[in-house]
């Protein structure tokens, strides 16, 4: 009954506001709410669904996975977390407007974000955790002191908002979602942060059930400073490198959180009208100097690489009573979609500048074929084209094409047995990129991106840091997804 009641409210808040109108009433109907769940620095190993390492223990996003769509060939838009989530919380190519790299930013405040996008089609966006599209003391568009908080999520669409890594975070709203006096107001919390972060998401839900929604719900985790919280920590296996069981303790607590954010859809009576979406930002570090315990098998390469080690990640949707349940989908694609699913349910018209598609079609089987032709990458020294199976990557100058249909395809340069791919791609990569803000493929190669190629592609001993043993150790008895 709340649904119904929720739904035709819904339907009469568009046309007050002069939304386009849907092609039918029950497409009116049916507008859901849509959670963004984006995590950090999760390695494509680190989801049970993927049966990878037996180790990983996810039991509230595998029963996503379940209960809905698991994407094997899901990708991000940069191995690195700014550009990333420029691009998912947009929908385009954050090189478009020139959030190349974690250096270029802050997010443009002419940027339209999801939260943007579905406001005139009645929706009330919320933000919880990690931003980080904000101007930093290291970014070459570094905000003066203070001036930071003109392009905190509040000022990009979001009507609340949690915004913070960590246990101090600015918010429109304590966490019993009292409306704060002259927000933001910088709060404070010493639980392991996956937990404020579930309450403060669990709150923006309880205010805003009767009314359409959009949360973007960013855990801290399992990006460093590694932390052994309990009473996740005491659950891992005792045998493992400390970085891995605290990597695990963290993704668990993130898991419980999502349980928690799923089994409040149930109360409000929700469930079934709300699209859920889990993403990693980008894959796992493995420098030992870095590894934060995560891991990218069987993928090749890290965070900071084209390859799929770096940009190919935990990948889930769920919309239960829509999609189809329990199904794996094997065509690419990316966190651009996001953007562009979410406007297609909240029944807004295409829009020609959003690079990702709607996925829905794809998923409920009116559409065939791949959603993408192509994907596209730069990212400092790198740059990549990605079509059916083949990627061409390149380090600067230097060319690299890839057959993915196998784990270890990007160990092995194919670009001298089909040198016509190599170039048929090249043409569609210089395409793309002249239409970007600042156009121009890499010419020359950054010193960490040849280390990185050194170690994981061309593997040329000392070259570069080994990847950490117990990466080595749980490759030995992975099994295949």
């Amino acid at each position: 009954m709340k649904s119904s009641f929720r739904r035709l409210g819904v339907l009469a808040a568009l046309l007050a506001l002069g939304a386009p109108e849907p092609a039918s009433a029950a497409a009116a109907r049916a507008r859901p709410n849509v959670i963004l769940i984006f995590s950090d620095d999760h390695g494509f190993t680190d989801l049970g669904a993927q049966g990878v390492d037996r180790d990983i223990r996810t039991p509230h996003l595998d029963a996503l996975a379940r209960d809905g769509v698991r994407f094997a060939r899901g990708y991000v838009t940069a191995p690195q977390c700014v550009p990333s989530r420029a691009g998912v919380i947009t929908g385009r190519y954050q090189q478009r407007f020139g959030v190349d790299d974690n250096l270029k930013g802050p997010l443009p405040l002419a940027a339209v974000t999801i939260a943007e996008r579905l406001k005139p089609a009645g929706y009330v966006s919320g933000q919880v955790g990690k931003w980080h599209l904000e101007p930093t003391a290291r970014a070459e568009n570094a905000a003066p002191a203070g001036g930071e908080r003109g392009f905190l999520p509040g000022d990009q669409g979001f009507d609340d908002y949690y915004t913070g890594p960590m246990n101090s975070f600015l918010a429109s709203h304590d966490l019993k979602g009292n409306r704060l006096p002259n927000a933001p107001q910088r709060l404070s919390d010493p639980r392991f942060r996956c937990v404020w972060q579930t309450d403060a998401a669990v709150s923006f839900i309880e205010r805003h059930a009767r009314e359409p929604f959009f949360l973007y719900l960013a855990y801290y985790t399992p990006h460093v400073p590694l932390e052994s919280p309990e009473p996740w920590f005491s659950r891992t296996p005792a045998h493992l490198p400390l970085q891995r069981r605290q990597a695990l303790a963290m993704i668990a607590a993130m898991d419980d959180g999502i349980g928690r954010v799923r089994a409040t859809l149930r109360t409000h009576g929700i469930e079934q009208d709300t699209l859920v979406f889990f993403i990693g930002d980008n894959g796992a570090p493995l420098r030992p100097a870095a590894w934060n315990g995560s891991l990218n098998l069987p993928h090749t390469g890290e965070k900071g690489m084209l390859t799929d080690g770096g940009v190919r990640v935990p990948f889930v949707a769920a919309w239960p009573g829509t999609l189809p349940a329990g199904r794996v989908y094997e065509p690419a694609v990316i966190s651009l979609d996001v953007a562009a699913t979410a406007a297609a349910v909240a029944g807004l018209p295409a829009d020609p500048a959003l690079d990702g598609v709607n996925l829905l079609p794809f998923l409920t089987g009116e559409k065939s074929g791949p959603p993408h032709e192509t994907l596209f990458w730069r990212w400092r020294s790198q740059a990549a084209v990605l079509e059916g199976k083949w990627k061409l990557v390149l380090l600067g100058t230097q060319r690299h094409l890839f057959d993915t249909s196998t784990p270890d395809g990007e160990t092995r340069n194919l670009l001298a047995t089909y040198p016509e791919i190599g170039d048929r791609l090249y043409a569609k990569l210089q395409a793309w990129d002249a239409t970007l803000q600042t156009p121009g493929l890499p010419t020359e190669k950054n010193p960490q991106d040849a280390a990185f190629f050194a170690t994981h592609v061309e593997k040329v001993p000392g070259a570069a840091p080994e990847a950490t043993p117990p990466a080595k150790a749980a490759k030995r008895k992975r099994k295949q997804p």
